[in-house]
């Protein structure tokens, strides 16, 4: 008993803590072929051979053999990761939002990608993709899909 109320006191004097109020999980920015290359309406105009899935593209080699489409620009793979993927959707889309958060317990990344419907008939299949930063080697990667 005499343990457990000077770890109580020691918890509400902020000596020691039960939970890290430091950690924060990050926003990290992302950009796309559009805006880094100039590329026009990649989610129509690209393609991979992927059907509800996404990957991690790492070098020009494998964006090269992969990736098919107007634009095929020299990515530089030094500062970016591409991350891309295919999604069947049952209406039309307005547009795709990207958001990168990085976990800071783990380090890991989420990469929560949202598609905007519109009320059309149409049920398109299109291609998403980011630029992000740079991965580690062993650092994890997971896509969230939204759809709004």
């Amino acid at each position: 008993m005499k343990y457990r109320i000077l770890i109580i006191s020691l918890i509400f004097l902020g000596i020691i803590s039960c939970s890290n109020d430091d950690c924060t999980d990050t926003i990290l920015k992302t950009t796309s072929l559009e805006n880094e290359y100039g590329c026009i309406n990649t989610k129509y105009q690209m393609d991979i051979g992927l059907s509800e899935n996404h990957m991690i593209i790492r070098n020009q080699l494998d964006f090269t053999e992969l990736v098919s489409g107007s634009c095929q620009p020299t990515i530089d793979f030094s500062i970016y990761d591409l991350i891309i993927g295919k999604k069947g959707l049952g209406n039309g889309n307005s547009s795709i939002d990207y958001t990168l958060v990085e976990n800071c317990e783990t380090g890991t990344q989420n990469l929560i990608v949202t598609f905007y419907q519109k009320d059309t008939t149409e049920a398109p299949n299109l291609t998403y993709h980011a630029l992000i930063p740079k991965l580690e080697n062993e650092q994890e990667l997971s896509v969230e899909i939204i759809i709004n």
